[in-house]
């Protein structure tokens, strides 16, 4: 179950990378070409996005990127972040900078689990004796340079940079043009925890740090492996979980895997007290069994707002104008993981779907996103911008 649960978006790149964008041209478009990866977008000053990218196979390779929201031109901000091939049960992926979250030019910065554990036998893990980075698994916080939006040059992170970070101190890099950035680590999670299984006690299920939100003086970090929330105090970077998303009964046992299916919460949003969570859920992808949960910040009380989606991996929350309601935009990676009857093990696109209120039928605005992990919106136009992963693309939808 764990190893299939973490090769999702390694399974997409092999059966989704025939698919064309043949949706309108007035409505959709490809803004940017050329990432590495991205993992998760945000709407940024000066008319731009950021996104973190996992990198290539090259060891320490990841990236964070700023995007014009109009040209799509591409410049790096920073570079040489921890990253790793990841082959826990399915073709080898680069894993790294895996979600982010800006507040003024504080840049905070999740880094996924890299090769700290390596496969061993089937839905079998070890830890990785010589892992390419000392950071897999942590939260970072980026102190970014004043009109950061304007850099000509950006700033190379150094795998002794990354050894100073992981003993604890802070790190000030220096670009081109003399500006400066400083890093520190926050906080350092387990890269994995004991699982034993039959004939192998000594297993290990890895970590996957997947996404980071804020609220007042803690961040809120999701693991889509441990399928929990850890609380994080900034301040001195200790954290403990805070809620944990049970699994849940598999209605297609026992014709198809186990009794039980995993959530898989794979971002986090804050809309006042509340954040929102997309559970994708693992094999075997039950349509209609993924959703959107709200967390109350106070207390962790779990509730569904948006059912009856298929693997789920982000939402958006939009106030209208008129205060009639909110909506929302749901992000799914795929309508099919498994495939159809028809074409069996041969993924569908994903999509985008719009929501005029949580309980509402939903509209489905793009239905042939390749591998989208993100989106974020522009709340001067309304577009939508979404990172696909294998393709290393952002799509611009443009909502009329």
């Amino acid at each position: 179950m764990k190893q299939i649960k973490q090769i999702i978006f390694s399974f997409a790149l092999v059966v989704m990378t025939g698919f064309v964008l043949s949706v309108t041209a007035q409505t959709t478009s490809v803004l940017t070409v050329g990432l590495e990866k991205p993992n998760k977008i945000i709407t940024a000053g000066d008319n731009s996005l950021l996104v973190a990218e996992g990198g290539t196979t090259t060891p320490n390779s990841g990236r964070v990127s700023l995007v014009n929201r109009t040209s799509g031109a591409r410049r790096t901000i920073i570079d040489g972040l921890p990253s790793g091939v990841n082959n826990l049960g399915g073709p080898p992926a680069p894993s790294g900078p895996s979600g982010l979250k800006l507040h003024g030019h504080t840049l905070f910065l999740t880094i996924g689990p890299g090769d700290a554990v390596q496969n061993v036998g089937p839905g079998l893990e070890s830890p990785n004796p010589n892992p390419s980075s000392p950071l897999y698994d942590s939260v970072l916080e980026l102190n970014l340079p004043g009109k950061y939006e304007q850099l000509t040059s950006g700033f190379t992170l150094s795998l002794s940079d990354q050894t100073t970070l992981a003993g604890g101190g802070e790190v000030e890099l220096t670009n081109a043009d003399g500006l400066t950035l400083g890093i520190r680590m926050i906080a350092d999670f387990p890269n994995y925890q004991p699982n034993p299984r039959p004939g192998f006690p000594n297993n290990q299920r890895a970590s996957n740090i997947f996404g980071v939100e804020l609220f007042q003086k803690n961040l809120y970090v999701v693991d889509a492996s441990f399928n929990l929330i850890y609380r994080v105090e900034i301040a001195d970077g200790s954290f403990e979980p805070f809620v944990t998303f049970p699994n849940r009964p598999n209605p297609l046992f026992p014709t198809m895997g186990g009794p039980f299916v995993e959530p898989v919460p794979d971002n986090i949003h804050r809309v006042g007290n509340q954040l929102l969570v997309p559970l994708l859920t693992g094999f075997p992808f039950v349509a209609g069994l993924a959703e959107v949960q709200t967390v109350a910040l106070k207390g962790g009380d779990r509730e569904t707002l948006i059912p009856n989606l298929t693997s789920a991996i982000d939402v958006l929350h939009v106030e209208t104008d008129d205060l009639s309601g909110d909506r929302y935009y749901a992000l799914e990676f795929s309508a099919s993981m498994l495939g159809t009857p028809q074409n069996p093990g041969v993924a569908l696109p994903g999509r985008l779907k719009f929501f005029a209120a949580p309980d509402a039928a939903p509209v489905t605005l793009v239905s042939n996103l390749i591998s989208p992990t993100a989106m974020a919106r522009d709340e001067a136009t309304g577009d939508i911008f979404v990172t696909e992963i294998f393709p290393g693309r952002i799509i611009r939808v443009q909502i009329l």
